[in-house]
Formats: structure tokens, sequence, C-alpha cells
């Protein structure tokens, strides 16, 4: 939830009831004076603000960051969340083949990418593995029913295939041979089109 939804507040108090809070970094400056001549340092600014101001309120849970691979300055997003120390980075809304060159040496953030089909998850397992030697720490998997941008089209949003129910164990049987050859284990989260505790 971009543009001054899931700030601080929102994810300190998340992760203060044993969530996990997540800061979205979709415009996150779009309150900063200087966000139409300034955007990039304006949006670093609040990120790093809205980082510390969580971290401030939370007495003991996690801290992600949200980062959409189409904004034009994933980069400095990324590297300003790992610099701040947040727990979890997580990105979609494209494929974030080079997540991993971000991380600087020693650094405790974890890498989720946000998926919405076992090809896509195969597709960054295998880009991070060659490019970095690294694997996604967990993987969240959004259907057409997450509110996300995942690229679905009016047509798929109510089509079985495209289910979350049908997603999740697909993704899981992707994963499962990089589990088992590499000896770690891969969480797979569902997100979004969730009703009920089942």
């Amino acid at each position: 939830m971009g543009v001054g939804i899931s700030l601080s507040r929102l994810a300190s108090a998340v992760a203060n009831e044993g969530g996990i809070g997540v800061i979205s970094a979709a415009m996150i400056g779009a309150a900063e004076p200087d966000i139409a001549t300034n955007p990039i340092e304006a949006n670093i600014r609040a990120l790093r603000r809205e980082i510390r101001a969580a971290k401030e309120k939370i007495k003991d849970g996690l801290l992600g960051v949200n980062v959409m691979m189409a904004l034009t300055n994933v980069a400095d997003l990324v590297k300003t969340a790992i610099e701040e120390r947040v727990d979890i980075v997580f990105a979609g809304a494209g494929l974030p083949m080079d997540l991993p060159k971000y991380l600087a040496d020693g650094a405790k953030t974890k890498l989720v990418p946000i998926v919405s089909s076992a090809r896509a998850a195969t597709l960054i397992i295998k880009r991070w593995l060659s490019a970095f030697n690294y694997l996604p720490d967990a993987i969240v998997v959004e259907g057409p029913k997450a509110g996300g941008h995942l690229g679905f089209k009016r047509e798929q949003i109510e089509a079985p295939e495209h289910r979350l129910q049908a997603l999740i164990p697909e993704v899981l049987d992707a994963v499962s041979p990089f589990e088992q050859s590499s000896g770690r284990r891969i969480p797979v989260i569902a997100g979004g089109g969730i009703y009920s505790g089942e």
C-alpha cells in the first residue's frame, strides 16, 4: 500500500503484533517539499526517515521494505533499506533479477522476491544462484487478487488456474529441487486473495 499509506506507524503496529511490518517505498517522498524538483533525494530521505521512525516504535518485531522493481530509482531505495538494516526487502512489480548485488558485506537484510508464477520463481532462483550464489530467503506468491502489480489481465482474475490455491503448489514444486540441492529451505508465502484462516 504505497504513496503514504504503509509507513512507519502502520509498519511498527504490525511488527509489534507479531507480523512483519512493511514500509512501502512507492512514492514515499510524495509529501516532501522538493519531490517535484529533486525526486530521487526526496524519496531516499523519506524512506530513511520512515525506517528510523518505525525502528523507534518497534519493541520486538521485524521490519521490511517493499520496493517495486518498476520504480526508476529502485537501486537507491534498495541500498537505503539495506544501509538502514531493515530485516527484509520485498521486491516485486517486475522480476528482481539482480537484487542480491545490492547486499554489502556483512548485511543481515533478507531478500524476498514477489512472484506470480512458478516460472518467475525459477527464473529468479537460477539467476541469483548463477550470478550471486544466493538463494532467496523466502518467496512471496501473489495471485490476481493480491491487488499488486503482477501483470494479470482482467479475464485472468477469476480464472481457476490463476487462483492462489493453484499457484502455491506450483511454486512449491518449482522451489523444491533448489531446496534439495542446497540443503536449505526456501519458505513460500501466500499473499493476497486470502479470505480465511484455512
